[in-house]
């Protein structure tokens, strides 16, 4: 069992550094329910606005605790950034406000 405890701790010590070498931010998206891959997109799209030319990198978390919306936590070499989000519906189907 401790090997297999090794392995996940030097896979997440190789993704840090492959995130590191590619410019890569991981932002964690945390929503009550599934997200659909156009509005995994689109706040990809925003995260990668607020970061800079860096490259964004999604991973999504199921939350029960939460009401509604989404939080976003991206997590920078110097702090951490928060982002709460609602989708809010238009005319061109869902778009998220942040």
């Amino acid at each position: 069992m401790k090997r297999v405890d090794l392995i996940k701790e030097i896979a997440a010590e190789f993704e840090l550094i492959a995130n590191r070498l590619s410019e890569t931010e991981v932002a964690t998206v945390a929503s009550v329910v599934e997200l659909e891959p156009q509005h995994l997109a689109e706040i990809a799209k925003r995260a990668q606005k607020l970061t800079g030319p860096k490259n964004v990198k999604l991973k999504t978390v199921i939350d029960k605790s939460l009401l509604a919306g989404i939080i976003i936590r991206i997590i920078e070499e110097f702090g951490a950034l928060f982002i709460k989000a609602r989708i809010c519906p238009s005319k061109g189907g869902d778009r998220f406000q942040l």
